[in-house]
């Protein structure tokens, strides 16, 4: 088991130097395009320091198309760099309430093409896909019988306990956590899998 954290711009100007964790998770952008405004310099430090790290995009999408060129602008905006973690899907409760403002009423049917549009370019892509989820949008959201060849990103925030689910990678087990280098909380992680070996012996995100 491998520990590890998950940033974004919210973190504001981390001491890489200073973090322990064996992995990060670092928000890359949303929406259509949006990078997070301190994705480039967390990924150049990671890079820079040895610390595998993979990426997420907080998606906004109305429609599986939409999705899919999410998903296809992350990819470039992480191209030039290392990757040893997978590219995740994060679609939450902001994304649902964006698409009802926008007049689309997010049903399971929608929501899980969402994730398998995105998912699915990630891989056709030539990277290792991952999505999001808590046990609510497991339960209500999504349909998770139809997601099973992508693991499961799960965020439950019980300290101590197992995640309790099948195909997690990662759990996320708390969004108060204290880590050296980041001034304020920031989410704790427990990855299951070597996603370096895994990542590496697929030929995936462009690893030699």
């Amino acid at each position: 088991m491998w520990s590890g954290i998950d940033v974004s711009r919210f973190q504001g100007q981390i001491d890489w130097e200073q973090v322990t964790a064996d992995f990060a998770i670092i928000r890359a952008g949303f929406g259509t395009g949006t990078l997070d405004a301190q994705f480039e310099r967390n990924i150049t430090e990671c890079n820079r320091l040895g610390i595998p790290c993979g990426v997420y995009w907080f998606s906004y999408a109305l429609s599986p198309q939409a999705a899919a060129e999410e998903a296809r602008r992350c990819l470039e905006a992480v191209r030039p760099y290392r990757l040893e973690y997978p590219v995740c899907f994060d679609y939450e409760y902001d994304s649902v309430l964006y698409a009802r403002r926008n007049g689309v009423e997010v049903t399971r049917r929608l929501a899980t093409d969402l994730v398998k549009a995105f998912c699915g370019t990630v891989q056709e892509l030539g990277y290792y896909a991952m999505y999001y989820a808590n046990a609510d949008f497991l339960q209500n959201i999504f349909y998770p019988a139809e997601l099973t060849e992508y693991d499961l990103w799960y965020a439950r925030y019980r300290e101590g306990e197992t995640p309790g689910r099948e195909n997690v990678g990662i759990w996320q087990y708390s969004d108060t956590g204290r880590m050296p280098g980041i001034i304020g909380n920031v989410d704790l992680n427990r990855g299951y899998r070597d996603y370096p070996a895994i990542i590496r012996r697929a030929g995936l995100n462009r690893l030699e």
